[in-house]
């Protein structure tokens, strides 16, 4: 008897394999991505490296002699005063020219992301908006340097405006990576928008070590705007926003473009989030604080934007010479070029694990914030007492990768994720705006706190990059490999759509 239950028991478990076996192939499998998935993300983050183009150009621009010449002599100062050395205590210089060169980037960046931006992505899709903002760019950028005609007032515009086109066209590049790309690599291609700004102000700093032409040098981001405008031509548009604009063959057809393998099952979890939200309208910017749900994952991302700028490194890379040069580096330029450098692997380190079992959003900006933190408040430590400068070096070297690893990229990818599309416009355009915003204030305040004190503000920003870990910690939901479409519900609460959907049938039901 023993002998025949066992037999039994084999002929079931084999009998539920083959069971198991056919309900697997007739699942549809997962699309995969293609090659065209793959280039056509690359060419839109071109727009990033235009954003790292403008970081990086402006910073040695402003120290050509050239440039001196033409905007500081006898407009804010003497010929000493506006010498390479006295150029660096003339207060007029720095705070009436200087200072605004670089904020009205920023302010002109969240006017972007704010004002044009979400009219832009929602009704002609995020393919133009990503190209409208690379011409903007590139006329702004024309107008701050060929076109100038050494009148502050135009350049002053130009700054302006080239910031408004980086915005508009920043605003939608993480929408349209996380539309365009599979689940599985969503963070790895998310991660180039940080890898390309860090490449982009690389280029800039080594371009502005040779080419010492200062119209040249902030004509940088604009040349990367023309590009960015034209080949955006030849990539396709999001498959969500097709299908949600001309119907679901369109949209197929635009997400077979994209995928090998069978797209049925993607398009119809695309196609059935949108009849979720057919009859919602796109969320205003009052509408992201009327639901609990949605309040929490606005208040989410747009922190965690904030939280990037209060990492200081905007501050710090700005100032990254004045701290070469406290701990004893003779040529702080040909350091910093050293360091961006070192910087990148980092981003290439974060890019890889994103996606990966080892690695993740909530995980890696944990081990980022502690590779952050800490070695800030020992680098203003060693400041204060006068260590060894070997020490300041490596610590912040350390702290530049940690930067790189994951808070230079996630904030980018992660508000992208975790709205709808009825959502997404609002939501990320607050969030984008926040982050410049945050930007324009630690660019403002950081040439008073450095007056104050180097070591102070190594502290005040160590400090911030701990606060950083403990609201990770509480409020970060990891995102990896998860659809679009089941991310709202990570947070707690049913996704909008879904949610009014079960309101209207319990109340038929009654």
């Amino acid at each position: 008897m023993a002998e025949v239950d066992r037999i039994e028991d084999v002929v079931g478990l084999d009998e539920e394999a083959s069971k198991d076996s056919l309900a697997n192939e007739a699942m549809p499998t997962e699309a995969q991505p293609k090659c065209a998935t793959y280039a056509s993300i690359a060419v839109a983050m071109v727009g990033a490296a235009m954003f790292g183009l403008d970081q990086g150009n402006f910073g040695n621009v402003q120290g050509f002699e050239s440039f001196r010449e033409d905007w500081c002599l006898h407009r804010y100062g003497e010929e000493h005063s506006c010498s390479e050395e006295g150029s660096v205590h003339n207060v007029k210089w720095q705070d009436d020219f200087v200072l605004w060169g670089a904020v009205l980037i920023t302010i002109g960046a969240t006017a972007g992301a704010l004002l044009l931006g979400p009219p832009l992505m929602n009704r002609c899709g995020r393919r133009p908006c990503v190209g409208i903002g690379g011409a903007i760019c590139f006329f702004g950028c024309l107008l701050a340097s060929y076109l100038s005609v050494h009148s502050v007032i135009a350049f002053f515009h130009g700054r302006f405006i080239t910031g408004f086109g980086v915005g508009v066209s920043c605003f939608a590049l993480p929408v349209y990576n996380a539309e365009l790309s599979t689940a599985s690599i969503r963070g790895a291609t998310g991660t180039l928008f940080q890898l390309n700004v860090m490449l982009g102000c690389f280029a800039a700093v080594l371009i502005t070590l040779v080419d010492k032409d200062w119209y040249f040098g902030m004509m940088l981001p604009g040349l990367a705007g023309a590009v960015l405008a034209v080949s955006c031509f030849f990539i396709p548009e999001s498959p969500r926003y097709v299908m949600e604009k001309k119907g679901y063959d369109a949209g197929f057809q635009c997400l077979s473009r994209v995928r090998a393998g069978d797209v049925h099952l993607e398009a119809q979890e695309i196609l059935t989030q949108i009849q979720e939200e057919k009859d919602i309208e796109n969320v205003t910017f009052l509408g992201l604080f009327r639901e609990r749900n949605l309040r929490k994952r606005v208040f989410i991302a747009c922190t965690l934007v904030v939280g990037q700028q209060a990492t200081g490194v905007n501050a710090f890379l700005g100032y990254a010479a004045t701290i070469f040069r406290s701990i004893g580096i003779d040529n702080p330029i040909e350091f910093n070029v050293i360091f961006n450098s070192i910087m990148i692997i980092g981003c290439v380190a974060g890019l890889l694990l994103v996606d990966s079992k080892y690695g993740g959003r909530r995980s890696q900006l944990l081990i980022a914030s502690a590779l952050m933190g800490p070695p800030l408040i020992l680098a203003g430590l060693a400041l204060h007492f006068n260590w060894p400068g070997m020490i300041t070096m490596v610590c912040v070297i350390i702290y530049g990768v940690g930067f790189q690893f994951a808070w230079g990229s996630i904030p980018w990818i992660y508000p992208a994720e975790i709205f709808s599309m009825a959502e997404k416009g609002a939501a990320v355009s607050l969030a984008v705006g926040m982050n410049y915003i945050s930007n324009a204030v630690v660019i403002f305040i950081t040439p008073y706190l450095m007056q104050w004190s180097v070591p102070g503000t190594l502290f005040f920003f160590g400090a911030l990059n701990l606060l950083n870990a403990m609201f990770v910690y509480f409020y970060i939901k990891e995102t990896k490999g998860v659809p679009l479409e089941s991310i709202p519900d990570l947070f707690g609460e049913k996704a909008r759509g879904r949610k009014l959907e079960e309101k209207s049938s319990s109340e038929m039901n009654c």
